[in-house]
């Protein structure tokens, strides 16, 4: 019986990939580098805290990425009052960031078992090229993917339709009704997906530590997962 998805398309970060490690690691290794103090241990929380508002512009496409990165270290710099460099230290944060990290327990098996199912895949990040491509390299995960789409790269984001346009082209135009959409993010990985004609698969795994009760779920979400396991019944 052939897969129920004429292609499985995956967000990388918070989605097979463990972001949250890659960015403390790389935050740690910035501020050393830059004889930065954090006495409270709590820099990296601030500075994920400050951005934020900025990734939700990138999403409605009224900031681009290098303006994000630049922006997000001047925040730093002046909302911590730090003596340091917000250029310098933006260039070398993405530098480090594709170097650390990696892969959330059970992204490979996951991949593997779509892999050796006949399963088509890609993959759809809003990130940094040079970022996101270390990753790919690093980890061998190009090997997966029939096509790969990062916002960085293209001068579009999720939910952007014109994203997925882009990466839908790569894959010589697969029929969005019949194409997964995997991700963790609401906003772009459920709403892109969603609005493009996808189906929808919303990973969550925090609703996987809540007591036995039933999930709400967002209207943009045809299905949850809260383990990646599960996501291989669905896709195979």
């Amino acid at each position: 019986m052939p897969p129920p998805f004429d292609v499985v398309v995956f967000d990388l970060d918070h989605t097979l990939f463990d972001f949250e490690l890659s960015k403390h690691l790389a935050f740690e290794r910035l501020l050393d580098d830059h004889r930065v103090p954090d006495p409270d241990g709590d820099l990296v929380d601030r500075f994920s805290e400050w951005a934020a508002p900025l990734w939700r512009r990138l999403e409605d496409g009224t900031l681009t990425l290098a303006t994000l990165n630049q922006e997000r270290f001047e925040l730093l710099v002046e909302r911590a009052g730090l003596s340091a460099d917000p250029a310098a230290m933006a260039v070398d944060y993405l530098a480090l960031l594709g170097g650390l990290g990696g892969l959330l327990p059970g992204a490979r098996d996951l991949l593997d078992t779509l892999a050796s199912s006949g399963v088509r895949m890609a993959l759809a990040s809003n990130g940094y090229g040079e970022v996101q491509r270390a990753r790919l390299d690093q980890f061998d995960l190009g090997r997966y993917f029939d096509a790969v789409a990062i916002s960085g790269e293209l001068g579009h984001a999720k939910p952007s339709p014109a994203f997925f346009e882009r990466l839908f082209a790569e894959l010589d135009r697969p029929d969005p009704a019949a194409s997964l959409m995997v991700g963790d993010s609401l906003t772009s990985d459920m709403a892109g997906g969603r609005a493009f004609g996808m189906v929808t698969c919303w990973y969550a795994p925090q609703l996987g530590v809540r007591p036995a009760e039933p999930i709400e779920r967002p209207l943009s979400v045809d299905h949850v997962v809260t383990d990646l396991a599960a996501i291989a019944d669905l896709a195979r």
